[in-house]
């Protein structure tokens, strides 16, 4: 086993990101944390540390720097030589990317998905609305990301296809706060993407497919400085975009409308005044944020607060903890939807600095257009019993299981 990079430090919680208690009671623990006057953490059995104040977090986010993501997201060490997109990879490869991304991520882009959001949404409705109650999760929550995101991709995918991604998904992202990974199956749900990108090249040889045909043949097609995205880079980018895209909205839905339907007041107020769909929708990023948080390692022996550090060692930038920062947000802990939207931008749910989440405003489009959906037809839904809480994946918090009821 490799030598231990890290050790407990007086003063410092330590924390077992990996256990149910951990998971069941987070909240508590990083209001423990921020009480304590010293905001970090300590893993003894992942050999790593965490970053749970607001300031710290981001001060590391601006600096890449010294806060390299070289190794990968995970807490285990991906091999530097490997090749990653965005979130593994620092500038100057990063700073190409992203502008690439950002081409192809146009608001427009974004916005001409609405028709189909909406149509798929209440499609899915009206399978389900004679019944009476459902798991809007697995209905709903589950689904639309990833209908979503193959819609982008030019490419269908059913309810099967949608199962068989999911259990992948699961066993993957799972071993994220492990430091040594399991033998894990791929997840034969994105082996159709090898084939597709090689369709789509054809295709745009014979004038079958456009450019503007789809996220692959954007991909393929776009140019900054004269250099274009590999195709390694591009199903990279692609399996990325599959994995984090949709995991992670997929928690935010099911965390968004159970907020609101816990204190059915502000259900009712939130449909009653839809201007407040996007404070609802930060409100539960912040409160709720889907993911616990991201590593980053640091490139020469760095010192923060009390946790003295020699290069390279995994340090978890705790957006959760982050965004229940009560110098920055206050009475974090509360679900509030008067406050102030300049205060809710501050939360971390996204990330911070160069390598935020590029597809953020979908997700938030996403979380719009669902409640509007939930509000139109399914107006007198409520709880139908406390939801089932998502254990599976330390990494992330959420619920895997949201029943609820209406009248027919």
């Amino acid at each position: 086993m490799a030598e231990l990079k890290t050790c407990p430090v007086s003063g410092v919680a330590e924390v077992d990101f990996n256990s149910e208690d951990f998971l069941l009671n987070y909240k508590e623990t990083y209001r423990s944390i921020h009480q304590s006057g010293c905001p970090f953490a300590h893993s003894t059995d992942g050999d790593f540390y965490g970053l749970a104040a607001h300031k710290d977090i981001v001060e590391a986010c601006l600096k890449p720097k010294q806060w390299s993501s070289k190794f990968g997201p995970g807490l285990q060490y991906q091999p530097p030589e490997t090749p990653g997109v965005l979130v593994t990879v620092d500038p100057p490869e990063h700073t190409f990317e992203a502008r690439l991304v950002g081409k192809a991520f146009s608001k427009a882009y974004f916005e001409s998905f609405i028709p189909g959001i909406r149509a798929f949404l209440n499609e899915r409705i009206d399978s389900f609305i004679a019944s009476g109650r459902c798991d809007i999760h697995k209905e709903i929550s589950e689904p639309l990301p990833l209908w979503v995101i193959f819609t982008m991709f030019g490419k269908h995918i059913d309810q099967e296809g949608i199962a068989s991604f999911r259990a992948g998904f699961l066993a993957g992202i799972g071993q994220m706060l492990q430091r040594q990974a399991p033998a894990v199956r791929p997840n034969t749900a994105t082996h159709f993407l090898a084939d597709h990108l090689e369709d789509m090249k054809r295709k745009l040889k014979t004038g079958e497919a456009q450019p503007e045909d789809n996220l692959l043949t954007k991909f393929i097609t776009a140019e900054i400085d004269g250099r274009r995205l590999t195709d390694e880079k591009i199903l990279g980018f692609c399996s990325f975009l599959l994995t984090a895209g949709s995991g992670t909205t997929t928690i935010m839905l099911s965390n968004l409308l159970y907020r609101l339907l816990e204190d059915r007041s502000r259900f009712e107020r939130v449909a009653a005044n839809r201007e407040l769909i996007p404070v609802a929708i930060e409100e539960c990023l912040r409160l709720d944020a889907p993911v616990q948080g991201l590593f980053r390692t640091n490139n020469e022996a760095t010192e923060v607060g009390p946790l003295q550090m020699e290069a390279d060692t995994k340090v978890m930038m705790l957006w959760a903890a982050g965004n229940l920062d009560p110098t920055v947000f206050k009475d974090p802990h509360k679900y509030d939807l008067d406050r102030d939207m300049g205060e809710l931008r501050k939360h971390l749910a996204f990330g911070f600095g160069i390598h935020i989440c590029r597809g953020a405003p979908l997700s938030r489009i996403e979380g719009q257009l669902f409640l509007e959906a939930i509000f139109d037809r399914l107006p007198n839904i409520q709880l139908d019993g406390p939801p089932r809480p998502e254990l599976r994946v330390p990494v992330l918090q959420g619920i895997r299981e949201l029943p609820v009821t209406w009248n027919v």
